[in-house]
């Protein structure tokens, strides 16, 4: 039986992987900062801080993955209190997984940590895995430090892939989940200009991507968590009407984009900023997306909402 950890696995992204791997029969077990009272069979939740190296790091001897799901959701106003939350909340952990599996005598096989397609906020050009030039904005800046944290981890006998992820189309939670009340009430316009690119991934290519890493016999050290078109934000919306059955979508001019980021408390270039990112490796190595274009994808998500 494989084991695999999930180290702050109880969000809606652990969920789902929670489920894909019981399916397979994998012992799993779960590092939460919570202490777990709910029961689930072949899942092992440990409590850990995050923080501090203890009795939880015995979990990681003789397992064949770990992935780092540990993350603030960047759904917030960029204040500098939580710019440095965000920062720890990814950085910290990222360093203390590092440190746990350099004192393994039987080190992971497989590590896999999250990082994010906003390294590439702003760009004019559409980019993927191969691409180094990057954004200086804070999400980019972010995301490179992420990264540097998990590629100095001086863990040699563990394999290591970064996974940059794009939002997640999810029917519970997310952009999806939180855009189709307002399509079905008419407010699913354009954002801004409309112009902004998406990066964006279906939740079934999400796990089957995650899926399809842990089986590999070959990683490359990079890849994209995206489907292979982006789309600007103009079409994403449109193609959102059409798969809502919506006439009409009011568009939400940049001024009160950046009024409503306000009142919602989160970063207006969330909404504003254009991430144009798309994917090359997971398709050169042989991955294929179940779901590569918008509209399917959004047909889907509503038709299993319904």
């Amino acid at each position: 039986m494989k084991k695999i950890v999930l180290a702050g696995g109880t969000g809606n992204l652990g969920t789902m992987l929670i489920r894909l791997f019981r399916e397979q029969n994998y012992e799993i077990v779960v590092l939460s900062r919570q202490k777990m009272v709910k029961h689930h069979p072949k899942v092992e939740f440990v409590q850990w801080d995050a923080e501090n190296l203890g009795d939880w790091q015995e979990k990681l001897n003789g397992a064949d993955v770990l992935i780092n799901l540990c993350g603030l959701s960047i759904n917030r106003r960029f204040t500098e209190k939580n710019k440095k939350l965000l920062r720890s909340s990814r950085i910290t952990p990222t360093k203390l997984l590092g440190k746990a599996i350099s004192n393994l005598k039987d080190p992971v096989k497989l590590w896999i940590n999250f990082s994010g397609v906003s390294l590439f906020n702003g760009a004019k050009q559409i980019k993927d895995e191969t691409s180094k030039q990057y954004s200086n904005d804070f999400l980019g800046q972010l995301a490179q430090d992420w990264e540097k944290a998990f590629l100095d981890a001086e863990v040699s006998k563990t394999d290591k892939v970064i996974l940059r992820m794009s939002p997640i189309l999810s029917k519970n939670s997310g952009m999806f989940a939180e855009l189709y009340p307002l399509v079905k009430l008419g407010l699913g316009g354009k954002v801004g200009n409309g112009e902004q690119m998406i990066s964006w991934i279906h939740e079934d290519d999400f796990v089957r991507l995650i899926d399809w890493i842990v089986n590999s016999q070959e990683n490359e050290p990079i890849y994209h968590a995206c489907s292979p078109n982006p789309v600007s934000n103009a079409e994403f919306m449109e193609e959102f009407r059409k798969s809502a059955g919506a006439t009409f979508g009011m568009p939400l001019p940049t001024f009160i984009a950046k009024i409503g980021s306000v009142v919602k408390n989160v970063d207006s270039s969330l909404l504003l900023e254009t991430v144009p990112v798309t994917t090359i490796l997971t398709l050169k190595n042989g991955f294929k997306f179940n779901f590569p274009y918008i509209q399917p994808a959004l047909n889907q998500l509503i038709k299993s909402s319904t």
